[in-house]
């Protein structure tokens, strides 16, 4: 089981699937601090190539990218296999597949640790979460509590969440330049005694292209002292 720090992360930044790519968009998701409202950084998402990846940079307010994160697509599209590269403190993570097998790999000033995931039919991979909302669209929006396992490569586990449509009124998401349209979705852990603990995630999502429009929860990007970000993200296409 993942560490308490550790569960939001696994499913922000980035969570756009390869519905938006293969309509030509790129997507830059711009976050902010929860508490300050101050801009942290930008995710900049280029379009799928050849190879079915996409490659995510993510850049300081003054533009110096910092991090970059290549996703491969070639399996189901809510397992894209990942790799993270942080050059503030040379950390590396990735989730990828090596015959039918998953291995999670996080590598830290030098010191390198991987896990093998067997069981993987039904696990969702980093952005593949946006994928799986999609795929579950019409089941989550007609009130229905749905759970699924994420991987997590930075905490080498799995972690099982719950995710549900919630009303505007309920939602932190629902500010100013928000649609009557948007629905909105809140995901909590599947642990219990976790939940005590951990604040929720937030998804807004225009339902008309099912675009992924704002998240707020952890971000999966850890600030300069190697903490965790709590941010708002603000997400638009190109």
């Amino acid at each position: 089981m993942i560490g308490i720090r550790g569960l939001s992360f696994l499913l922000s930044c980035a969570l756009l699937s390869t519905s938006v790519f293969a309509e030509g968009y790129a997507v830059s998701g711009a976050a902010y601090n929860l508490k300050t409202g101050k801009l942290l950084y930008r995710e900049l998402i280029g379009h799928v190539n050849d190879s079915h990846e996409v490659e995510v940079n993510y850049a300081k307010p003054d533009g110096i990218i910092f991090a970059r994160k290549i996703l491969n697509y070639e399996t189901e599209v809510f397992q894209p296999s990942m790799t993270l590269t942080d050059d503030r403190d040379d950390e590396v993570v990735s989730a990828v597949f090596d015959a039918g097998k998953l291995l999670l790999t996080h590598k830290l000033k030098g010191d390198s640790q991987t896990k093998t995931l067997y069981e993987t039919a039904k696990l969702v991979i980093d952005a593949g979460v946006d994928a799986f909302i999609q795929q579950q669209w019409q089941k989550i929006t007609s009130g229905k509590k749905l759970e699924f396992d994420v991987a997590d490569a930075r905490h080498l586990g799995v972690e099982k969440f719950i995710i549900r449509e919630i009303d505007a009124s309920v939602s932190p998401l629902a500010y100013k330049g928000a649609l009557e349209s948007w629905k909105y979705f809140k995901v909590d852990t599947a642990n219990k005694l976790s939940s005590i603990f951990v604040e929720p995630i937030y998804y807004a999502y225009e339902p008309d292209g099912r675009y992924l429009m704002r998240y707020q929860g952890r971000a999966n990007i850890d600030n300069d002292k190697g903490d965790a970000w709590s941010v708002r993200i603000e997400y638009e296409y190109f």
